[in-house]
């Protein structure tokens, strides 16, 4: 067991979403408090987040809001007496932060330690020369690197390896990748910035593998030294393109076996030699020719392939940790779904489905982003499908954007581009990638003139060419029953079938459900692949005989999750969508949610009754509103998909939130926060806003309160239905005046029900199914801190305006004003 004096312990968080970083590391750090508050520990949690749900949860633990830096976590170790950091919920920035607290000697002072990775771990990870040494020393082949101070030898190292090269700043300020450069002019143009940003003055270089296949392995080791794989996922783009912007295959499709076991092998080598307790994921670089590997990256951290390996598997990844973090070693925990008392965690997950992983972008909003990929991320979230073979996971994953976002999936219309500009969007990659391979397909372009094009394993290319095969048997068989259904089975939606046909969705609806009786049934996803009886709430559709899901029993809700990921909601959204399960939850309604997000905080164990993984469409949202016949739908906002579902006569109750937040970049001073309910006025409090149109909790005056009051009181002519909303007040001439009366903004949500002590989801959620609520108003949260939004522009290399509208925001933070 964990020591007896690790009473007092922090968990550090990882901040506000960002390209790269979405709600997959609350996720885990919900799941890891949530398991620890069962014991006598103390618990502390710290984030910039503004969009955190952990004040929320209904578990001891103290939430600190304040900036991540080493200043703010040297304060509140000695403030809070703190024993033991945590930093593997926190991703990258607290895994830096850990190493900067351990070079500070504060952590040596005042005796604490680190749980789930050892400091020496965390300064080899952090600097790759050190890292080859420990992977030499295990005998597993490094790619030549090396840590450089100057210019000079960081030309001399990459004329000796010869280009491409990779660099990296070292113990970096800001998020960075590695950048690809080509030759010596290009490295030139960048060391210098890169010098700069690196807190050591220092750069690591090291030789390009681009072309190899990137392959990701996700391991769990125990404190005894017990380890297993939880999952293999194997990147559609060889190594060139960013993992986040590549779409991911679990399991592995293309590697041997022997591959599979080589890699398999080296990460838990890497596990056991590193002494990590938890989660561990490792990415190699595969050659393709003669099937050497090289080790490319070691995150010893919950992150979104960890994230994507525990829905893709039906392992509990987080859960397990948590207890081996605890004290528990995998032969004494026990995976509560299976329904045999041997069983415990100590197996390694069976998949007896494909599971993809699909970026998602936002370049529609950012119009002067340059969409070619390379190292760099810049897709904005994920989603993920299942299916019973590639092509079926394949088809769902691009019907989860397409239905809603293809305008920024594929910036080019595919079918007007020359053959000139088409090849140069084949050699160069870009967002929407997919979009333009089939369309090369369809011109005739053979499997080999791609794979030698794009460096991409032909094996998807013959997956992807059976597609259009199958496009085009539906185009010469329109309301063709086997054309329909071996479409069907590989994964075609009514859509999709529909625009083939040049007929409307609902006619293909019609003729599959009353003619061709072609009918979605349902898998389980759990991790035994049906070898043990195992109790699950997750399931995806496919269109086979048999079906696994049986239908929920009691008063039931469907609700509407997040799906993809998209800049102005995010992380907001994900907090509502939790916030709205817990109170249906309480109001006595069993939650049935749809979402396919892989890194969504609502995907949690043990959160929604049932969990339906399917792409947020009309035509899934149908499919299991007939298998679960709810009670109720609930969504957030107006979406497309909810005015679909109306005119289909289904009835969903929307949220009174807005999604595209309040009225942007308004001229105002204070924002009053209020319920109506059946024309009741009651005020919560008052934020002000600054020229930075950034919040701070107030106190409101008796002399504000005076001008205020009166305001409030007549706030009900701009107010229809009942609901929380936003009053946005100027103060022109010593006199208040109401410019605005708009439903509470999802951006602002999160963060003015932490500055009030409100759960305004909550509220919201019952006012829509009840017609009212019960208002407890609390005293406003004093503290010294902002809220301000977090936007993506730095990361497309784009300048920032002077005024973004706050709906191409991508996060939101707390901000120190002392």
């Amino acid at each position: 067991m964990a020591r007896s004096r690790a009473k007092n312990i922090l968990i550090i968080g990882a901040g506000p979403t960002q390209i790269g970083r979405d709600t997959e590391s609350e996720a885990a750090a919900v799941q890891i408090i949530k398991n620890f508050a069962e014991t006598d520990r103390n618990l502390f949690y710290v984030t910039s987040d503004a969009n955190s749900v952990i004040p929320r949860l209904d578990v001891d633990v103290k939430f600190i809001e304040a900036e991540l830096t080493v200043n703010s976590l040297i304060q509140i170790l000695r403030e809070n007496e703190i024993d033991v950091i945590l930093p593997v919920a926190g991703n990258t920035v607290a895994l830096q932060l850990s190493e900067q607290l351990n070079e500070s000697g504060i952590l040596k002072e005042l005796n604490v330690r680190t749980l789930g990775v050892t400091t020496t771990t965390i300064h080899n990870i952090n600097n790759p020369e050190l890292m080859n040494r420990v992977l030499k020393h295990i005998k597993e082949p490094t790619i030549p690197t090396t840590v450089v101070e100057n210019v000079t030898d960081a030309l001399r190292f990459a004329k000796r390896v010869g280009f491409p090269v990779l660099i990296k700043p070292i113990a970096s300020l800001t998020k960075t990748n590695r950048i690809k450069y080509d030759n010596e002019h290009q490295l030139m143009e960048m060391l210098e910035s890169a010098f700069k940003v690196s807190i050591t003055n220092q750069v690591a270089v090291e030789k390009s593998v681009v072309g190899y296949k990137e392959i990701e392995m996700i391991v769990i080791r125990d404190a005894e030294g017990s380890k297993l794989l939880i999952n293999g996922g194997e990147n559609f783009n060889p190594i060139g393109v960013h993992s986040g912007d590549s779409i991911i295959f679990s399991p592995t499709q293309t590697l041997t076996d022997v591959e599979f076991q080589s890699l398999r092998t080296a990460a838990l080598k890497i596990a056991e030699i590193l002494k990590i307790k938890g989660v561990c994921h490792v990415q190699f670089a595969l050659d393709p020719t003669d099937g050497k590997h090289f080790i490319t990256r070691i995150n010893p951290f919950f992150d979104r392939s960890s994230a994507f390996a525990a829905r893709a598997t039906g392992y509990p990844i987080a859960n397990v940790v948590a207890k081996i973090l605890m004290g528990q070693n995998l032969r004494e925990i026990k995976l509560s779904g299976v329904q045999r008392h041997d069983s415990l965690a100590l197996i390694e997950p069976v998949m007896d489905h494909i599971a993809v992983r699909f970026p998602t972008w936002s370049f529609a909003s950012f119009k002067n982003a340059n969409q070619q990929l390379n190292t760099r991320m810049k897709s904005t979230g994920s989603v993920m499908a299942f299916g019973r073979s590639a092509e079926e996971a394949l088809q769902k994953a691009i019907r989860s954007v397409d239905s809603t976002t293809a305008a920024e999936q594929a910036a080019l219309d595919e079918s007007q581009l020359s053959e000139a500009q088409l090849i140069n969007v084949l050699i160069h990659p870009r967002a929407g990638e997919v979009y333009y391979l089939l369309e090369a397909i369809r011109r005739g372009y053979t499997v080999d003139e791609l794979a030698k094009m794009t460096h991409i394993d032909a094996f998807y290319f013959y997956k992807l060419r059976h597609l259009v095969k199958l496009e085009q048997r539906l185009r010469d068989n329109r309301f063709d029953m086997a054309a329909l259904q071996e479409a069907k089975y590989f994964g075609f939606g009514d859509t999709q079938i529909a625009h083939l046909w040049q007929v409307r969705s609902d006619e293909v609806r019609d003729f599959r459900i009353k003619k061709a009786h072609v009918f979605a049934t349902y898998k389980g996803v759990e991790p035994t692949a049906g070898e043990f009886p195992y109790l699950t709430n997750t399931y995806y559709s496919t269109f086979e005989d048999e079906d696994e899901a049986v239908r929920t029993t009691g008063k039931k809700i469907l609700v509407l999750g997040t799906a993809n990921s998209q800049v102005g909601t995010n992380s907001a959204a994900e907090y509502t969508t939790f916030q709205t399960i817990q109170r249906c939850q309480k109001l006595g309604y069993k939650v049935i949610l749809i979402n396919n997000n892989p890194n969504a905080l609502t995907l949690i164990p043990d959160l929604a009754d049932k969990i339906y993984l399917e792409p947020l469409t009309v035509e899934n949202c149908l499919n299991i509103i007939h298998q679960e016949k709810p009670d109720k739908i609930i969504a957030q906002g107006k979406w497309e998909i909810v005015t679909q579902l109306v005119l289909r006569n289904v009835q969903v109750e929307q949220l009174p939130v807005s999604r595209t937040t309040r009225s942007e970049n308004i001229e105002a001073d204070y924002m009053g926060v209020i319920s109506s309910i059946n024309g009741s006025i009651n005020l919560f409090g008052v934020v002000g806003i600054d020229e930075d149109n950034m919040f701070i909790p107030i106190e409101v005056s008796e002399a504000l309160k005076v001008k205020v009051d009166p305001l409030i009181k007549n706030a009900n002519q701009h107010i229809t239905n009942n609901g929380i909303y936003s009053v946005i007040i100027k103060e022109n001439m010593h006199q208040l005046q109401i410019v605005s009366v708009v439903p509470l903004a999802v951006q602002d949500l999160p963060f003015l029900s932490f500055a009030f002590d409100q759960d305004f989801a909550g509220i919201i959620t019952e006012i829509t199914l009840n017609g009212s609520s019960k208002i407890e108003n609390h005293p406003i949260i004093q503290g010294d801190y902002r809220y301000s939004h977090v936007y993506p522009y730095t990361q497309f290399g784009l300048k920032k305006p002077q005024n973004p509208p706050f709906s191409l925001a991508i996060g939101a933070e707390f901000q120190s004003i002392k």
